[in-house]
């Protein structure tokens, strides 16, 4: 089969080594033994039958071990990068392998005295096999980076942090050909005079002590629990020395591949790292111990589904959505940002909620631009709606150049039957919300509010499809928290502009709880926004009428079930990570926006069409970043990603236009703007794990592909 061939192919040599590998050291393990048995006159007349059965089951043994190492992945790897995952494929092919020694050597056909070969045999045999496997993997690393010490200057180095992220910095440097790691600061001055990994510790008091003792060149620091005041300090310190500093002390990444963090691969191959040796990934998620220290307490706390983490999750939202801000204390302020957010398991589910609170169902009609997720569209399906998709404008805003629905079509579209209209605020870039605001007041002739069915859900439904009077404005803010745009002269965050909005939380999101969504409104008048926060919670708890927090309380265990709905409530596990996320998402957002002034220098100069994430009146939460080559077809754009990835550099496409898809009916015909955009559309890699480093080799791999392709295409 194609798949087990390349491999295969590729490993030549190693699969000829392995086969020597497997036998010479059974070989001269029997040879050893031959010696000894001979000195001590044992097993001399049964020696020739020891060989004779060795020659005759090595030919099945062999085949037996290659067989168990294709299984184990011991061929097809990247052996420069040989790290621990490796070694253990190795011990686990080597123990698997000496069973199957021992059951070959075993079978009554070969004859053997006792059944079995001498003890010594195997354990010799398989210790030198064990040997000889790992060096065929192994060596060529320790020679790869041994060269390179020696054909490199190396500068000496100091890392500022001994906890988890500090020591992995550690051991990365030593592994790194760029810097020799000289000495380690514990910012605590708790472990002053031990070691870690053989390195020296000292207190933070003698920092610039040990920059002149040592000639130290760089200072990392990898301390994500320090105090803003103490980094500057230790900044300034760095600066009057005159030495670089990398603050890598938000950065908590392991990649399967390497075994190593993405963010400190400049370390390990240097700037000047040779196309394809740089791996940039697409877009892995931001967790530092923080986050992971968070998880732990919740872990331990006893109480892991909804609770009060969960809770203290939905009022920061509120009070973040509201301010921009993440330090507002929502515990001992007033109850302003109560029943305002309810955060759930995904963004798929509150955008579920939000049109089921809007009284949405069969009949209904919900506008949706057909250039957008799965989720966009899919959310109104669930609720047994039509979905009526909209093109959007030629080539984006003509401003931001974000692929934003054509408010006229928009407006030509509005009917009797039409009930909600879902904007998407892709990549970050608020959509004008004015204008979709404007359309429905100027059609609010032609919308017929819902009726009570006598629910409790219906009553609620009906009154606020009478409140609003119009057709609501639903926001997909799933790449947008954090973002403002300026809504009738004042300055709105995404969350408060539109009726009900939904957020993402999913793990390549900018604010992650790993899974995870939000629902929020704006105040409607006449509905109290409690009624509405406990609608949702019943709504996502199977209709109870009481959630597991309430229930604990002495002597309210009795509950009622006033709805047969549904199950997609947030756990305080995943608001563990959320709380100490918003704690860090403003420097996270303020991260992003460099990135990207990077990237739309990079993009001007090569004259590619890119978003504009920051325009008067509007500020983005710069999620993705995508880019279009003018002038070129799909297959062009899909040859432009694999180059990409040849130089090591992960990209995307977002999105394939809905009507393309097989659930909406595979037809685009109808939506020429949205194919159009789609066809040359490239989304960069864009996260808060690349260092500057790894911005400036995307933007040098991007003119190098650009050129190239240019060149062909002429």
């Amino acid at each position: 089969m194609k798949w087990m061939k390349q491999p295969l192919k590729d490993d030549f040599w190693v699969v000829v080594f392995d086969i020597i590998s497997v036998n010479v050291p059974y070989f001269l393990a029997l040879v050893l033994r031959s010696i000894v048995g001979q000195v001590t006159h044992q097993f001399s007349g049964w020696l020739s039958l020891y060989f004779s059965a060795f020659y005759r089951f090595a030919p099945y043994y062999t085949i037996a071990c290659l067989i168990v190492f294709y299984l184990f992945r011991l061929y097809g790897g990247l052996w420069r990068y040989a790290g621990i995952g490796d070694m253990n494929r190795v011990i686990g092919a080597s123990i698997v392998t000496c069973v199957i020694q021992v059951l070959l050597s075993i079978l009554p056909i070969y004859n053997l005295p006792y059944n079995r070969m001498p003890i010594t045999y195997y354990v010799l045999g398989a210790a030198m096999q064990f040997v000889m496997v790992s060096t065929s993997r192994f060596a060529y690393r320790i020679a790869v980076i041994e060269k390179r010490r020696a054909d490199k200057k190396t500068s000496n180095a100091l890392v500022i942090g001994v906890g988890e992220l500090g020591q992995q910095t550690i051991r990365v440097l030593e592994d790194g050909v760029f810097f020799k790691l000289s000495c380690a600061v514990d910012p605590e001055n708790k472990t002053v005079g031990k070691l870690i990994d053989g390195v020296p510790i000292y207190g933070l008091y003698q920092l610039e002590d040990l920059i002149a003792r040592y000639d130290i060149s760089c200072v990392f620091l990898a301390a994500p629990y320090m105090k803003e005041a103490t980094k500057a300090d230790i900044k300034a310190i760095c600066e009057k020395k005159q030495i670089e500093i990398r603050d890598y002390s938000s950065f908590l990444n392991f990649t399967e591949q390497s075994d190593q963090f993405t963010v400190m691969e400049n370390v390990v191959k240097g700037p000047d790292a040779t196309r394809g040796e740089r791996s940039i990934p697409f877009s892995p998620p931001d967790i530092s111990e923080a986050e992971i220290g968070e998880v732990v307490d919740a872990l331990n706390s006893g109480w892991i589904t909804t609770g009060p983490r969960t809770k203290l999750l939905e009022r920061r939202l509120a009070a973040f959505i509201e301010t921009g801000k993440a330090d507002i204390d929502t515990e001992t302020a007033d109850k302003r940002w109560n029943a305002r957010v309810v955060c759930l398991n995904s963004a798929t589910a509150a955008e579920e909620l939000n049109l089921r609170v809007l009284g949405i169902g069969a009949g209904d009609e919900v506008i949706v631009p057909a250039y957008t997720y799965t989720a966009s569209a899919s959310a109104a399906v669930h609720c047994g709606a039509t979905v009526k998709f909209i093109d959007i404008q030629k080539d984006g805003d003509p401003v931001t150049h974000m692929p934003e629905l054509d408010y006229d079509a928009l407006e030509a579209a509005i009917t009797e039957r039409t009930k909600a209209i879902i904007l998407v605020d892709l990549g970050g870039i608020v959509c004008n919300y004015e204008k979709a605001f404007a359309i429905a007041e100027r059609k609010k002739s032609l919308f017929r509010p819902v009726e009570s069915d006598g629910t409790q859900l219906g009553d609620l439904s009906s009154r606020i499809q009478h409140a609003l009077g119009r057709v609501a404005i639903v926001a997909d803010c799933a790449h947008s928290l954090g973002a403002s745009r300026e809504f009738n002269g004042v300055k709105k965050h995404c969350g408060e502009i539109a009726d009900f909005t939904s957020f993402s939380f999913h793990a390549v999101k900018n604010f992650t709880t790993a899974e995870g969504g939000a629902s929020t409104w704006r105040t409607i008048d006449g509905i109290d926004n409690a009624e509405i926060y406990t609608m949702y919670q019943r709504l996502s708890l199977h209709g109870q009428s009481k959630d597991a927090l309430a229930k604990t309380k002495v002597g309210a265990w009795e509950y009622d079930i006033i709805g047969p709905w549904y199950k997609c409530n947030m756990t305080d596990i995943m608001a563990a990570i959320g709380l100490r996320q918003l704690d860090r998402y403003p420097g996270l957002l303020d991260r992003r926006k460099q990135m990207v002034r990077k990237y739309d220098a990079v993009c001007d100069k090569l004259g590619l069409f890119h978003l504009h994430h920051h325009i008067d009146g509007m500020d983005s939460s710069n999620h993705l970043y995508l880019i279009r080559v003018p002038g070129i077809d799909e297959a062009v754009r899909n040859e432009i990603i694999e180059k990409m990835a040849e130089h090591g550099v992960a990209t995307n496409v977002h999105y394939k236009p809905l009507p393309m898809m097989t659930a909406y009916g595979s037809d685009c015909s109808n939506y020429p703007n949205a194919y159009d955009y789609y066809r040359n559309v490239i989304t960069l890699p864009l996260h808060t794990l690349l260092s500057d480093e790894d911005v400036a080799y995307v933007c040098q791999a991007l003119t190098e592909v650009v050129k190239e392709i240019r060149g062909k295409n002429v």
